[in-house]
């Protein structure tokens, strides 16, 4: 999820939509959730508050927007990454976990996961607004490219969205606790790329194995969990 922001310059030429955007953003960054009215959304984007809540019904509602239109942003690069990778699904999937680091240990989405670390306890209805999105596009475009691997080295994976969801989170979450911890975060885009080369070999390598068992089932899924709906989409 990329959290991107604009300076503000006005909400003729943009709209107003998007200028309520970016200031939302902006505020919800610096002050939290608690902190940030929608009186000073409309002030800080240059619109009435009327016109807020004509295109938000709320706070809550706007949040999930910032967190929707970041998870877009997110979901475009990804699927640019899967349209320029090369042939080998090895090599696409450490370009895609590349993508997924850069954008998920970058200062605002950082700044964004400490805003929802805090506010979790006291306001669920922002966990819940979160939910509403779905499974994260990512565990998608990673489960499309471990079938593919599958069928180039013999393996069946018994509920790829499962597997791709568990590949994400072994993947990111290291890093991504060692960033937020930091003083200083640093955004070494080699040290990333390096970490999802090794992830992806270590994980390819424990599914191409030639142990005759099956591959396991996954367990019981938490209703509780970001990523609780793993079901790929429903096709006619």
């Amino acid at each position: 999820m990329v959290v991107k922001g604009r300076p503000r310059t006005g909400a003729g030429g943009r709209g107003k939509r998007a200028a309520v955007l970016d200031a939302a953003v902006t505020l919800f960054l610096d002050r939290g959730f608690d902190q940030t009215s929608m009186d000073v959304v409309a002030a800080e984007a240059g619109v009435s508050k009327t016109t807020v809540y004509a295109h938000f019904g709320d706070k809550v509602e706007l949040f999930r927007a910032v967190i929707e239109r970041g998870s877009s942003s997110l979901d475009f690069d990804l699927d640019q990454a899967m349209l320029s990778s090369v042939d080998d699904p090895q090599e696409r999937l450490t370009h895609i976990v590349t993508k997924l680091l850069e954008a998920t240990t970058a200062p605002q989405y950082l700044a964004l996961i400490r805003v929802l670390t805090t506010e979790a306890a006291r306001r669920p209805e922002l966990t819940a607004a979160m939910r509403t999105l779905g499974v994260p596009h990512v565990v998608d475009v990673v489960a499309a490219t471990l079938l593919e691997d599958g069928q180039r080295h013999g393996y069946t994976l018994p509920d790829p969205h499962t597997y791709a969801a568990l590949f994400v989170r072994m993947a990111a979450a290291g890093l991504q606790m060692d960033a937020l911890l930091s003083p200083e975060p640093r955004h070494d885009s080699a040290r990333l790329a390096a970490h999802a080369r090794w992830s992806t070999t270590l994980f390819l390598r424990a599914l191409r194995s030639q142990d005759p068992v099956a591959l396991p089932e996954a367990p019981l899924r938490n209703a509780g969990d970001a990523f609780a709906v793993f079901e790929p989409p429903h096709t006619d």
